[in-house]
């Protein structure tokens, strides 16, 4: 039987690899494929084509619970290499123990908004930084699970460049 994912344990936010930023709650980029209604002969009705490693816009906020230094540091109008490292709580229903996975998301985005929050007495201040990425990596336990490079065609899902060919085709 596998082991079973229960909770993030904790996380941590890092600027360039090193730089500890805090732990902001973040809001992970949704992946969306560009899609197409086609019709016409061969299909009964209509359908929605998906562009394969073609993706819609993504975007990542970091929820901060009072204004932080690093939030202000990252409306800086420049691309910011962030990544987002948490340690997922999983059970092992075969040895009945509790083990931990590592979960890292590398991004590179640049800032779209800051919205410093609210000032109120004794209550968090719910400020947050919205960016729009051009890269996402995904690691699970030391596996590249995801890779998404969006000025350099890459679209990788476990290993596999679902770009390949069309970089190939277009002589790049």
């Amino acid at each position: 039987m596998k082991k079973r994912s229960e909770r993030v344990i904790d996380y941590s936010v890092f600027l360039n690899g090193t730089e500890y930023l805090g732990t902001a709650t973040a809001t992970l980029p949704e992946i969306t494929y560009l899609v197409d209604t086609i019709k016409g002969g061969g299909i009964n009705g209509e359908m929605e084509a998906p562009a394969p490693g073609q993706t819609g816009t993504m975007t990542l906020t970091l929820n901060w619970r009072t204004i932080e230094a690093a939030a202000a540091k990252l409306i800086a109008p420049k691309s910011h290499a962030l990544d987002l490292r948490a340690s997922i709580q999983t059970f092992d229903p075969a040895t009945s123990e509790y083990k931990e996975t590592a979960f890292k998301v590398t991004v590179r985005g640049r800032p779209l908004a800051l919205s410093m929050g609210n000032l109120e007495p004794a209550a968090t201040m719910d400020t947050n930084n919205t960016f729009s990425i051009s890269y996402l990596k995904v690691m699970i336990d030391g596996v590249e699970a995801l890779e998404i490079d969006k000025y350099n065609y890459v679209h990788k899902v476990y290993g596999v460049d679902y770009l390949a060919a069309t970089k190939a085709n277009l002589g790049m």
